[in-house]
């Protein structure tokens, strides 16, 4: 029979209750201590042995504390407490839906427990969960009405929904019926202001969401007064007049935030749409220049409003108007004119007549010292910037020599400018040549050793060059001296993009093991990125920052759609395909050794022994992690490389579906797992995406060959799904394909790729074949460096001679003259 804390003697009923504040103050041993006192008079108390059992897992010792946990739930299945510790410990682990489990059956024990309600309402926001959470949040709101956060979580809870007549339905009988609450009256009064400010503001934005933009009008100019965001409250009237269709008052108020800030683009595409004006409409190009000329009058430093007419004229008009900002540029001397001109050269004509026009200043300059239609002289350096730009147009278009002697020229003239040599890098790289580029942008950096930029961009061309070490030296200038080992502070700082390139270079050295520590790393920091929400479940309702919160909400489902994060993804993807395939082969990895295991890390990466850090967004103390595995030897001789791999994989199809590539790995996963329905659905997949991908005929023929190899799949599955393939695709011929289309490098690469997929002498010659004339003229503009560096790849993979190698290497540098990569 179990014993409940009320019918514990006296003694062991305090002793209980101070093993909870002791957990609450984080003293963990001193909780484990008096719960063993409780145990040694009664060793069969399941919710002291609970609590027990979370104490364990925070000292780490988990698995003895889980045990203990759910030994105290089969004692007293029935105690809320003890699913509520069980709840607890799953969700510091972030066992999201098991802690949900754990939280609903501890309230069909307690319904009205507040401290279960609430956390229960904070999983199911993080999981997404939204209308259970309606069902939490209406509970709590009910059970104590006093609470602001209570209110603004229901009314949260139906906004996520899509219910914004009930959100805002809920804020408005909170403003009518709760007048004071408790928690808020020890705050600051400009603390309770701004809480107040943002609440109304929401309950503005909801009635906006509804659509009743008269309504919103009416209450924004009422709580005009009591709002602290005046930007805000300035932005949402012009938004809401533009809305209501009141023109006249809407440009008013456009105009009043142009004022305030002219480099703010909605505000200019607010004012012209109270013109009813829209500049991705070609018939109001010319009436939209008008109108953003006349806002260029009044505000010529903008550098916003020079830009923007760029972005929708043609012909005579795009050169006028590119004439304003390029010679403004050219005056003031600013390096980025080209990068932000860059996003125009998608449009051909555009970037063809930025080039004229700036090969036009460049001999206007040099020649007079002014532009033709100036009688003043213009500043000395202008002539060097105008060549510092043909340097990056010419090198946009691939014309790397033509490039590097324009660059060149320009550091005749300016030898001290560190933006020039930086360019310089950027074409080396461009062309071929890393060790030159990295060597470039290592002189620029010694140039201004307090430039952390430039810091960074010579630690990515290092690692793009596989110098690992001397990169970790460099980027260790901007580490402080206290932090060591100074590497591992950087992940802690998550710099992604160290991350991804170092796992990149040592992809390329063929350390599999250490590149897979690093996008796990990658993965890790995005986890992070994602579970750090957490908190802000009942931070944000407690400070009132609904807006801010949603926004948050939004961006975190985004999250995972990061660049980094899929490149990172694949690229784990394709080495734990190598890893499969290799043991398949008879020819595993073996974890290459080099590196020592280090003493524990804390979180600002020390290696002092004893100490502890807190784990992100949970708040207990934990011990300092130990970097036990430096060379990735635990993913190496993981047991399941394809199970790790498809982890990645599910994580992609959530995140990126609409990237034909996720499809790809999917289907590589799936066809070595046997699992042929999900790869014909990845199939299908990459086909609706883009019908012409290169990889779809080489990966239906890959398919077809391994239904047929293999004897244990039923044969009226398999015919089924031929039959699928021969509707798709018609012949199954990956020689043919490459054929039809032979002036496609990636077709070729593609193809070559599906065919030493098959095996066999004939498939394996063909595949060298076509790899080998990879850099012939045929293939024209997809010869790029990139698709020759992956022909070259596979040719060191399937065990191409040395003179095969110098062949492709010569054929290649008739198409990049510069590249030392070869």
């Amino acid at each position: 029979m179990s014993i409940t804390i009320s019918e514990l003697p006296h003694k062991e009923q305090g002793l209980f209750r101070s093993a909870l504040k002791l957990y609450e103050l984080r003293q963990y041993k001193k909780g484990l201590k008096v719960c063993n006192q409780i145990l040694t008079t009664i060793p069969n108390h399941g919710e002291t042995l609970a609590v027990k059992g979370m104490f364990l897992t925070n000292l780490e010792r988990k698995e003895e504390g889980y045990e203990h946990i759910r030994r105290g739930i089969e004692i007293n299945p029935k105690s809320s407490i003890s699913w509520h510790v069980y709840g607890i410990v799953n969700r510091v682990d972030f066992n999201y839906d098991e802690a949900m489990r754990c939280y609903e059956e501890a309230l069909t024990v307690d319904s009205e427990n507040l401290h279960i309600l609430r956390e229960l309402a904070q999983i199911q926001t993080h999981k997404r969960k939204y209308e259970k959470l309606v069902e939490t949040r209406t509970k709590l709101v009910k059970l104590n009405p006093t609470l602001t956060v209570f209110w603004l979580g229901l009314a949260v809870a139906h906004h996520l929904v899509g219910r914004y007549d009930l959100a805002l339905k809920v804020i408005t009988t909170y403003e009518d019926n709760v007048k004071i609450d408790p928690n808020m009256a020890s705050e600051h009064p400009s603390v309770i202001r701004f809480m107040v400010s943002e609440i109304l503001m929401y309950k503005n934005w909801l009635m906006e969401l509804k659509g009743d933009h008269q309504q919103a009008l009416e209450n924004l100019k009422e709580i005009r007064s009591r709002v602290t965001d005046i930007t805000g409250w300035k932005e949402q009237k012009a938004n809401l007049l533009l809305k209501a269709e009141r023109r006249e008052a809407a440009a008013l108020a456009y105009q009043e935030l142009i004022e305030r800030n002219p480099d703010n683009d909605n505000y200019v595409r607010g004012y012209l749409a109270c013109n009813g004006l829209d500049m991705a409409c070609a018939e109001d190009a010319e009436a939209v220049l008008e109108v953003i000329g006349s806002l260029q009058q009044q505000f010529p430093s903008s550098s916003t409003l020079k830009f923007l007419p760029l972005t929708f004229c043609e012909g005579d008009a795009f050169v006028k108007a590119a004439e304003l900002l390029a010679k403004h540029a050219l005056r003031k001397g600013i390096p980025s004119l080209f990068t932000s001109m860059k996003t125009l050269y998608s449009d051909k004509a555009k970037g063809q007549a930025l080039g004229r026009l700036m090969e036009g200043y460049a001999i206007q300059l040099r020649d007079t010292s002014r532009f033709s239609d100036s009688t003043d002289d213009e500043p000395a350096m202008a002539s060097m910037w105008s060549t510092f730009y043909l340097a990056q147009h010419a090198d946009y278009y691939n014309d790397h020599e033509s490039a590097l002697q324009l660059i060149e020229d320009a550091i005749r003239v300016s030898p001290d400018t560190v933006e020039l040599y930086a360019v310089k890098a950027k074409i080396l790289k461009h062309a071929g040549d890393n060790c030159g580029a990295r060597n470039t942008m290592d002189f620029a950096r010694q140039m201004d050793l307090k430039d952390r930029f430039i810091n960074s961009k010579t630690v990515k061309y290092l690692l793009r060059d596989n110098d690992i070490d001397e990169a970790e030296r460099v980027i260790a200038l901007f580490v402080s001296d206290e932090m060591a080992p100074k590497v591992q502070t950087i992940v802690d700082m998550q710099a992604i993009w160290y991350m991804i390139e170092r796992g990149n270079a040592y992809r390329r050295l063929g350390d599999i093991g250490r590149a897979l520590k690093q996008l796990h790393q990658i993965q890790s920091t995005f986890d992070a990125y994602f579970q750090t929400q957490f908190e802000f479940h009942s931070f944000s309702l407690r400070k009132g920052t609904v807006r801010a919160y949603i926004d948050i909400l939004q961006w975190e489902d985004q999250v995972y759609t990061n660049e980094v994060y899929v490149a990172a993804a694949r690229a784990a993807v394709d080495c734990y395909i190598e890893l499969h395939d290799r043991k398949v082969t008879g020819t595993p990895f073996v974890a290459i050794a080099g590196e020592e295991a280090t003493r524990p890390l804390t979180r600002n990466g020390t290696a002092k022994q004893g100490q502890h850090n807190l784990s992100a967004g949970v708040g207990e103390a934990k011990p300092a992690e130990v970097n036990k595995d430096p060379s990735g030897a635990t993913y190496v001789d993981a047991d399941d490389h394809l199970a790790n791999a498809l982890k990645f994989v599910e994580q992609l199809e959530k995140s990126s579906a609409s990237q034909a590539e996720t499809h790809l790995s999917a289907f590589e996963v799936h066809l070595r797992m046997k699992k042929y329905f999900l790869a014909l659905k990845a199939i299908n997949a990459i086909k609706a995406i883009n019908e012409k991908h290169p990889a779809l005929v080489p990966a239906a023929a890959r398919m077809v060959a391994g239904m047929d190899a293999d004897e244990s799949f039923a044969a009226p599955m398999k015919a089924a799904l031929k039959g699928q393939l021969a509707k798709a695709f018609g012949e199954l011929s990956i020689e043919a394909t490459i054929k039809a289309h032979e002036h496609s490098l990636p077709f070729a690469l593609a193809g070559a790729k599906g065919l030493l997929a098959l095996g066999g002498e004939g498939n394996t010659a063909s595949a060298k074949s076509t790899l080998l004339r990879a850099a012939s003229a045929s293939f024209g503009e997809t010869r790029t460096l990139d698709n020759l560096l992956a022909a070259k790849r596979l040719l060191e993979k399937i065990g191409a001679s040395e003179a095969e190698l110098a062949g492709f290497a010569e054929s290649a540098k008739k198409v990049f003259s510069l590249a030392t990569c070869f």
